[in-house]
């Protein structure tokens, strides 16, 4: 049950920085400074965008995320299921 508790604050406080920083997702405005240089564009990220492809690279990553959460939360069960075993056959000895 402790990682159900760390995957709740984990959204929550993911959700909180998104939600209360609308411009963290932003794209800054470029403004010239003297000593950086010039900043190119990402022509992959453009093309994508215009093609309507980002949405399955955004879906992949959710669904291979999802993926990984369920097989923590399945771990997590299974062991918490051991433990209380053990814990149970100690407790008869």
């Amino acid at each position: 049950m402790k990682l159900f508790r760390i995957l709740a604050v984990w959204c929550f406080v993911l959700g909180a920085t998104l939600g209360l920083t609308p411009g963290l997702l932003a794209q800054p405005e470029q403004t010239e400074v003297a000593f950086s240089a010039p900043q190119q564009d990402v022509e992959m990220a453009d093309a994508l965008r215009q093609d309507g492809k980002i949405y399955v690279v955004v879906v992949v990553l959710l669904t291979v995320m999802v993926g990984v959460v369920v097989y923590l939360i399945t771990i997590d069960r299974k062991v918490s299921k051991l433990e209380k075993q053990l814990k149970d056959d100690l407790v008869k000895r």
